[in-house]
C-alpha cells in the first residue's frame, strides 16, 4: 500500500486496506504539501549505506535539513544524535573567531562550575548527562549548542540584577572579556575599572586604571589577557591579568595630545593608538612579556582611528582631513602607505573585513566606499554605496560577504558580493527617522537595524540572497543600539525610554520579546550588549554600567 496520504475523496471507494502490525515507530513529515508516514520495513537507500558513509552526508546538511531528518524515524534520529550533526552543523555557522570567542566562555570551568552554570536553564538530569560527556572531543560545541537552544526554548527570561558599576562622571564605554569572565567601563571620572565574575555568582572589583583626564575607551585583548586604555591626557595603559586574578600596569604609550583611540590585534601581541599629535604608535609584546615600540607613523593631520587588519599585515588611519590612508607593512618592519581613499567630508568609520581583503569607509558626505586588496598589493575603490544624508556605520559581516550600513536618510542599505569581485544592493530597510545602528548576527543571517523612529527592525536572509523583514521592537523614544549574542539567537537594544529589552529567535524564525531591563534612576540606555554565554547583560547609563543575569522564568 502506497504510505502517502492525498486526502482524496475516492478513497471511500477502495475497499479497506488490510491492517499493519504496529511499527516501533511511524513518523509523519510533510513532502510536497502531503503528509508522508517513514515506517521502518520501508527503509531508504540512505539507511543501507556503511555508517561512516552516512555520517559524512549528514555533515553536508545544514541546521535545518538535519532538524528535519532527525524526525523523520528512529534510526536517522540516533544517527544524528550519535554524531553529534546537530550540534557540528551548529558550530558550522559561525566563523572562527566568535567561535573560539564562545569556546573561550566555557573552557575554564571544572564540574561544579558548569553545574552551576547551566542551573538557571538547564533540569538536574540534563546538567548531569552533559558532565559526563566532559571529555568527549565535542563536548565544547555539544555545552555551547544546549546552552543556546534551551535559552531558546524559554519564553520569558527573569532578570537579576549582579552589580550597579557607578562612576563620578558619564560612562564612555562599558565592553566584556572575550570569554565573559571580566568587565571593564571606561569613564569621564579619569578612571577606568576591571570587575570580575567570582565562582558564586557576583562580580567583583579588580583594579581601578587612573589617568589624568576622562578615559575614552578600555578595550580587552581578543585573549583576554590584557586591557588597553585611551585617555584625553596623551597617554594609553596596557594592563596584563595576573594568575591570581589581578591586574597589573605592563606599559604606558605616550602622546603629546589626546589619544583617540587604542586597540589590539588580532593575535593579541599588538597595540595601535591613534592620536591628535598626527601620530600613530604601534607597540609588540617581547618574548619576557613586557611591551616594547615597534613604529611610529607620521601623519599630516590628527589622527581619528587606527586599526590592524585581522591578518596583521595592513593598517587603516582615518583623520580629521576626510582622508582614510591604508598602510602594509614591509619586509624591515617599516609602514609603507598603499591607498588614500577621500571624502568631502568627515569620516565617521573604516573597517577591514574578518579576510583582510576588504575595507570599507563610511561619510558625512552621504558616501560609503568599498575597496578590495589587489593581486600585487594595491587597493582599488570597488563600490560607492550613496544615501541622501549623513552615513553613520557600515559594517561587513563575519564572512565577508555583506556590507550594511545605516545613515541619517532613514535608510539601512545591504550590499553583497557577487562574483568578479563586485557588490550589488540586496535590500533597502526603511526607517521614518535617522538610523543609528545596523548590525549583523555572527552567524550573518540576520541584520538588526534602529533608528529614532523609536524602532529596531530584524530583516534575515532568505535561499535567494533577498533579505526580508521579520519583525519590529517599539520603544517609548529612540533606540540608540541594537547587537545580536555572540551565538546570534537573542538581540538587545539600549533606549532613550530608559529601557532595554531583550528578543530571542523561536523555533519557526520569529522573534520573541522576553524581558525588559529597566532604569528608572537614568535618563537613558547609551548602550548595551551580552557576555560571550549569552548569560548576562551590561546596561551602560550617564554615570552607571549595571550587570544583568538571565534565568529562566519558572
Amino acid at each position: 500500500m502506497n504510505p502517502l496520504n492525498n486526502n482524496s475523496s475516492n478513497d471511500d471507494s477502495l475497499p479497506p486496506a488490510p491492517k499493519r502490525p504496529r511499527l516501533e515507530e511511524a513518523a509523519t513529515v510533510v513532502c510536497a504539501g502531503r503528509d508522508v508516514n517513514v515506517y521502518h520495513q520501508n527503509q531508504s537507500p540512505l539507511l543501507c549505506l556503511p555508517c561512516e558513509t552516512k555520517s559524512m552526508i549528514i555533515r553536508c546538511l545544514g541546521l535545518r535539513e538535519i532538524t528535519r531528518l532527525a524526525k523523520v524515524c528512529r534510526q536517522l534520529r540516533d544517527l544524528v544524535e550519535n554524531d553529534k550533526a546537530l550540534e557540528r552543523a551548529w558550530d558550522r555557522r559561525f566563523p572562527s573567531p566568535h567561535l573560539y570567542q564562545l569556546k573561550a566562555a566555557i573552557k575554564t570551568k571544572d564540574e561544579q562550575q558548569l553545574r552551576d552554570w547551566l542551573a538557571p536553564f538547564a533540569n538536574k538530569g540534563t546538567v548531569e548527562s552533559l558532565i559526563e560527556n566532559r571529555k568527549n572531543i565535542h563536548f565544547p560545541v555539544e555545552l555551547l549548542f544546549t546552552n543556546s537552544k534551551l535559552m531558546s526554548l524559554c519564553k520569558k527570561f527573569r532578570l537579576v540584577e549582579k552589580i550597579r558599576i557607578t562612576h563620578n562622571g558619564p560612562v564612555s564605554e562599558a565592553t566584556f572579556s572575550p570569554d565573559g569572565h571580566f568587565l571593564a567601563t571606561a569613564s569621564y571620572d579619569k578612571t577606568a575599572k576591571i570587575y570580575r565574575r567570582e565562582a558564586n555568582g557576583s562580580w567583583e572589583e579588580k583594579a581601578t586604571i587612573s589617568h589624568n583626564r576622562l578615559v575614552l575607551s578600555a578595550s580587552f585583548s581578543p585573549d583576554g589577557r590584557y586591557l588597553v586604555t585611551a585617555c584625553h591626557d596623551g597617554t594609553a595603559k596596557i594592563c596584563g591579568l595576573k594568575d591570581d586574578g589581578s591586574w597589573e600596569e605592563k606599559a604606558i604609550i605616550h602622546h603629546i595630545d589626546h589619544v583617540s583611540s587604542a586597540s589590539f590585534s588580532a593575535d593579541s601581541r599588538r597595540v595601535v593608538t591613534a592620536s591628535l599629535d598626527h601620530t600613530v604608535k604601534i607597540f609588540g609584546q617581547g618574548g619576557d612579556g613586557s611591551w616594547q615600540p615597534e613604529g611610529i607613523i607620521d601623519h599630516s593631520s590628527a589622527v581619528c582611528s587606527a586599526k590592524l587588519s585581522a591578518n596583521g599585515h595592513n593598517l587603516v588611519i582615518w583623520d580629521e582631513g576626510y582622508a582614510v590612508k591604508i598602510y602594509t607593512q614591509g619586509v624591515a618592519g617599516s609602514w609603507v602607505e598603499k591607498a588614500t581613499i577621500r571624502h568631502e567630508k568627515a569620516i565617521s568609520s573604516a573597517d577591514f573585513s574578518a579576510d583582510s581583503c576588504h575595507l570599507v569607509t563610511a561619510s558625512f558626505d552621504c558616501t560609503a566606499r568599498i575597496c578590495g586588496l589587489q593581486a600585487d598589493g594595491s587597493w582599488k575603490e570597488i563600490t560607492a554605496i550613496h544615501h541622501g544624508d549623513v552615513i553613520c556605520s557600515a559594517n561587513f559581516s563575519a564572512d565577508c560577504r555583506h556590507v550594511v550600513t545605516a545613515s541619517w536618510d532613514g535608510k539601512a542599505k545591504i550590499y553583497s558580493q557577487k562574483a568578479a569581485a563586485s557588490w550589488q544592493e540586496k535590500a533597502c530597510i526603511s526607517h521614518t527617522r535617522e538610523v543609528s545602528s545596523a548590525n549583523f548576527s555572527s552567524d550573518c543571517l540576520h541584520v538588526v537595524t534602529a533608528g529614532g523612529d523609536n524602532t529596531a527592525k530584524i530583516s534575515g536572509l532568505q535561499a535567494d540572497g533577498s533579505w526580508k523583514e521579520i519583525t519590529a521592537i517599539h520603544h517609548g523614544d529612540m533606540i540608540v543600539s541594537a547587537t545580536f549574542s555572540a551565538d546570534g539567537c537573542h538581540m538587545v537594544t539600549a533606549s532613550l525610554d530608559r529601557t532595554a529589552k531583550i528578543c530571542g529567535q523561536e523555533a519557526d524564525g520569529s522573534w520573541l520579546e522576553k524581558a525588559a531591563i529597566q532604569h528608572e534612576d537614568a535618563d537613558a540606555v547609551g548602550w548595551a550588549t551580552f557576555s560571550a554565554d549569552s548569560r548576562h547583560v551590561v546596561t551602560v547609563t550617564e554615570n552607571a554600567a549595571k550587570i544583568t543575569e538571565l534565568w529562566k522564568n519558572d
